[in-house]
């Protein structure tokens, strides 16, 4: 959502008026915290796949994870599962 965007509908939801500096900071916090909850929910998708490994120890469990760099924090990309059960039949 653009900053002009957040202003318009702060005034006609709430009837304020709010400056830029005020906007992008509030911009600024929701897409912390937006970030942040894509960053915890990655990590419990590592902690599930040790589940997984444990419970089905002869299923298949692959996460695949790119980084730009070597030294950058992984990003998602796809997670593959293929339970015991299902390649026995």
């Amino acid at each position: 959502m653009k900053i002009r965007e957040i202003q318009r509908r702060v005034a006609s939801l709430m009837h304020v008026n709010v400056n830029m500096t005020r906007r992008r900071r509030a911009k600024k916090i929701v897409m912390d915290k937006l970030t942040g909850n894509f960053v915890q929910e990655f990590a419990i998708l590592w902690d599930y796949a040790d589940v997984l490994r444990l419970k089905n120890l002869e299923s298949a469990i692959k996460m695949a994870v790119n980084r730009v760099i070597p030294e950058s924090p992984p990003h998602f990309n796809r997670f593959y599962v293929c339970f015991e059960a299902l390649k026995r039949g």
